[in-house]
């Protein structure tokens, strides 16, 4: 077996470059740095085949999995598109455009994961806010923080709320008292820091409508709000099952009455996902009785593990921050303050979400940069105001 501080900087370093997307030629996936960190700790005998198993969160795995079934399936109806499109054509200026933005982002990414919601609505956006000739950062950015903060609210909001779900024991409805309010109060936030970056004046050219298949997205949005209420109505019953069983009913229900194969459907899931929190289980669960998480479980509840969560958050990101620090957390407010602070600290920087990378990749590859100093002069101190607002709303008022 190899020595603790070389599993533990295999560890580390594996969570060091999940975000790195290229070096030099070579691209970089982090489900597959995940992944390789995981045979790796495997192979060296810092944890054994049966215990790396026994480390993977099942529950977790399959409500992530009825979660991204079920998007896959609404965003074949054509439904995100069509959102995006309909929402420039309301808006008319770039600064409704980005309140618009922050909105309807936050309301989609509360209820069906938010780097699906970015990955569906940026092209859009790109598309509309070149065709205005007007300055595109700022609604861009309104979605980074929209579909950040909105989803904090629920348990399907993100991976992490997801996981947090599966392993406190909090039912969704207790989830989402608590964090609904701070969602709120964060959009609040948002949009008071969106004021002085946006344009008032600047007129938008409509865009194209996307198809949509509007009976389909209203029986895939039936799925979503009846996985939501289940969730609510059973919370006796393992959330995963709830969820995986319903998005399976989903995919059925189209292979049936839409005769769409449904493997076409699952080749729409993204299984990176999947595998990134079954390589980050792994990896975590090589740590058991190291010194690293015996440092982490000193972290108590409220100011110290929240600054804990944020730090870690912007150096590895917000999924593997949680997952790491939840060795560490304990009862109820401990978990609901990781899972808000680990979100809210996803606006920061660049690197501490995942939504917030696919936004600034999706836009790059559309000719749009958007410069990290002007993501960071406003995210930064929102995800600073917004976090210290939640662990005061959930460890002092709450």
């Amino acid at each position: 077996m190899a020595p603790e501080p070389i599993v533990t900087a295999i560890v580390l370093g594996t969570f060091a470059l999940l975000f790195v997307r290229r070096m030099g030629i070579y691209p970089v996936s982090r489900s597959i740095t995940a992944a390789v960190g995981a045979v790796v700790v495997i192979a060296v005998g810092a944890i054994g085949f049966e215990d790396a198993l026994a480390s993977v969160h099942v529950g977790t795995i399959l409500l992530l999995f009825g979660m991204l079934a079920h998007v896959a399936a609404l965003a074949r109806s054509g439904f995100y598109g069509w959102a995006a499109a309909a929402l420039v054509r309301w808006a008319g200026t770039t600064r409704r455009l980005a309140y618009g933005v922050l909105a309807v982002a936050a309301g989609l990414s509360a209820v069906a994961l938010n780097d699906a919601t970015v990955v569906l609505m940026t092209p859009v956006l790109v598309v509309a806010l070149r065709n205005a000739d007007a300055d595109p950062v700022p609604p861009l950015i309104a979605l980074i923080l929209g579909a950040n903060v909105g989803s904090v609210a629920t348990p399907l909001g993100n991976p992490q709320n997801a996981y947090v779900l599966s392993r406190s024991g909090l039912t969704t409805v207790e989830f989402v008292t608590a964090l609904a309010p701070v969602a709120a109060v964060g959009l609040l936030v948002a949009g008071i820091a969106l004021w002085p970056v946006t344009q008032a004046g600047r007129r938008l050219e409509p865009v194209a409508e996307p198809e949509i298949d509007r009976p389909w997205a209203l029986t895939s949005g039936a799925f979503l709000l009846a996985t939501f209420v289940g969730l609510a109505a059973f919370p006796a019953v393992e959330p995963g099952f709830v969820a995986a069983g319903l998005g399976i009913v989903h995919v059925a229900w189209l292979q049936l009455y839409r005769r769409v194969p449904g493997e076409e459907v699952l080749g729409d899931v993204d299984w990176g996902i999947l595998v990134l929190f079954v390589g980050l289980f792994v990896l975590v669960g090589s740590l058991e009785g190291t010194a690293l998480i015996e440092a982490l479980s000193r972290f108590e509840a409220g100011l110290p593990l929240a600054a804990a969560t944020f730090v870690l958050s912007n150096l590895v990101s917000n999924v593997p921050a949680v997952v790491l620090l939840s060795e560490a957390v304990v009862g109820a407010e401990g978990w609901l303050v990781l899972a808000a602070v680990s979100t809210l600290a996803g606006v920061a920087t660049p690197i501490a979400s995942a939504a917030t990378l696919i936004v600034l990749d999706q836009a790059g590859s559309r000719g749009v940069a958007i410069p990290v100093v002007r993501l960071v002069a406003v995210g930064f101190p929102v995800a600073v105001l917004t976090s210290a607002i939640a662990v005061v709303m959930l460890t002092v008022v709450g």
